[in-house]
């Protein structure tokens, strides 16, 4: 069957009821609320092109950066994968739907005859690449659009076809993992910013399972075991691969090993840009792209290595010293940037999820108070000239209160950089803890570090075994716990609720049936 996509015209993006999050409890929680929402709001209103422009920027053309910025003009495929990614889990399944048909329209056929992303996108220049972060970030989005639309809807078949036909992205990742036994890309999670060539790297390696694992789960609820079990074991084969072959004897993660002989490269390793490089903390973040929001819990196999990655960088002496002084997280070590330069994405974002996901919450909260401050107050002129029409805006480059006369501040793509407002939306979901990956039932995991004592959610979309349910949330820790309430909007019902909470060093769960209205306390 050929793919044909329904005209960008016809989906009604009026017809979006997404949530929202409210965080209270200090000032730093009245700031971050106000800054996941304007910073949405701003990406959505700025980078998101909803009609064709002058330029030829097709309807779901989302740019990199607010014109006049570097790269403005451009879709990179890695942002793109993680914008997708929060659209659903916010519940903008039609806006979903029009940046999915802008990326199906924008990539074209490798040499191998797979679809497979390049690094960006132009407007109206089809184009394939190596770019296998994007490529699987891209998978990952998708099929958490597919699983979210209901059943009929005019999307929901192109999107199964492209993601199952046989030049699939998906294909494409089962055919390079096959082949070569572990995958080589290129890009920031290749051989690393600004590096030229292919390289293994354990981040886009790992991102790669996960799009294969996420596909693979779908290809279940399509009704297709073998394909299923096809595309989890080429997942399962690269974990076991990377898990293997790509750690120091610490146990933690080292950056990758070359294409061509899987040892590793000193001369990739040692480069400044990756070495004691946050990337290295995507390995943990992307965990809750597909797999959930209890690595430790679930018993993930890859979590010990993650836990000393991360450790290890926070280890570093002027990493620590920063983090124990302004909960800053500088995203490289020296000489990059003089290690005092970070970002909400790649730096203090995989950092700060990660602190989440393996339950620091006493560092999340510093980390969270950190961010929420420097993205309000950024460092002054004449240090900083960075442009933005909203001090609510995320930002790409973050710099340490120690960094003026040391380093060259550098705004780089600014306000409203596309995966600069990504990650912290991310952020944001972990805390509040709906788990948009479960499978056949409703998922909670609340996380709030000390300076977030409530969290109220309106209108969250949750995926349940018949359906979307929109429900509103609130959570607030008491003396007894974490006081947890829950309402279904309208007629909506969840036929199976999950509520997971950590006591005394030990996770507990408790299951609900057919809920419509929930109060109680979790253990704390």
């Amino acid at each position: 069957m050929a793919l044909t996509l329904p005209a960008a015209e016809t989906l009604d993006l009026a017809a979006d009821r997404p949530g929202s999050l409210i965080f209270s409890g200090s000032p730093e929680a009245d700031l971050f609320t106000r800054e996941v929402a304007e910073s949405l709001a701003g990406v959505l209103r700025e980078n998101l092109i909803t009609r064709r422009t002058a330029d030829g920027s097709p309807p779901g053309f989302t740019r990199a950066s607010v014109p006049p910025r570097p790269w403005w003009d451009t879709m990179w495929t890695r942002d793109a994968g993680t914008f997708l990614r929060e659209l659903v889990a916010w519940g903008y399944f039609e806006h979903g739907c029009l940046v999915s048909h802008c990326l199906i329209q924008g990539v074209a056929l490798n040499h191998d005859g797979y679809h497979a992303f390049p690094e960006k996108l132009r407007p109206g220049q089809p184009e394939a690449g190596d770019e296998i972060d994007g490529t699987a970030a891209i998978i990952i989005g998708m099929v958490l659009l597919w699983r979210h639309l209901p059943a009929g809807h005019p999307f929901r078949e192109p999107l199964d076809l492209f993601l199952h036909g046989p030049s699939s992205p998906v294909r494409y990742l089962r055919f390079m993992a096959k082949r070569d036994g572990l995958i080589a890309g290129t890009g920031e999670f290749g051989p690393g910013c600004s590096l030229d060539g292919s390289y293994c790297s354990v981040v886009q390696n790992h991102l790669a399972a996960l799009a294969l694992q996420a596909a693979g789960n779908r290809e279940d609820e399509a009704g297709r075991p073998t394909d299923a079990a096809e595309f989890r074991a080429a997942a399962y084969d690269l974990v076991e691969r990377i898990s293997a072959i790509m750690r120091y004897p610490d146990g933690s993660w080292m950056w990758g090993v070359r294409p061509d002989t899987h040892q590793p490269d000193p001369q990739i390793l040692d480069a400044p840009i990756n070495r004691g490089s946050g990337l290295h903390n995507g390995v943990a973040s992307m965990y809750a792209d597909v797999l959930g929001l209890d690595p430790v819990g679930a018993g993930w196999s890859l979590a010990d290595a993650c836990r000393k990655t991360f450790d290890r960088l926070l280890a570093a002496p002027l990493r620590r010293s920063q983090f124990e002084k302004y909960g800053f997280w500088p995203q490289w070590d020296p000489p990059f940037r003089g290690g005092l330069s970070s970002g909400p994405s790649y730096g203090e974002g995989y950092a700060l999820q990660t602190m989440l996901l393996f339950d620091c919450l006493d560092l999340a909260d510093k980390s969270l108070r950190w961010l929420a401050k420097a993205t309000f107050e950024a460092t002054p002129q004449p240090f900083n000239r960075l442009h933005r029409d909203s001090p609510y805006h995320f930002y790409e480059r973050t710099y340490s209160p120690d960094a003026e006369g040391r380093v060259e501040f550098e705004e780089g793509c600014g306000a409203l950089n596309l995966v600069n407002v990504t990650e912290p939306l991310k952020v944001a979901r972990l805390m509040l803890g709906v788990d948009p990956t479960a499978r056949g039932k409703v998922q909670i995991a609340p996380r709030l570090p000390r300076c977030i004592s409530r969290i109220e959610a309106r209108n969250w979309p949750v995926l349940t075994e018949t359906g979307v349910v929109q429900v509103n949330l609130e959570m607030e820790r008491i003396a007894a716990g974490l006081a947890f309430k829950c309402t279904a909007v309208g007629a909506g019902v969840i036929p199976h609720l999950v509520l997971r909470s950590r006591s005394g060093g030990t996770s507990q769960t408790e299951e609900h049936r057919d809920v419509r209205s929930l109060s109680v306390v979790l253990p704390s």
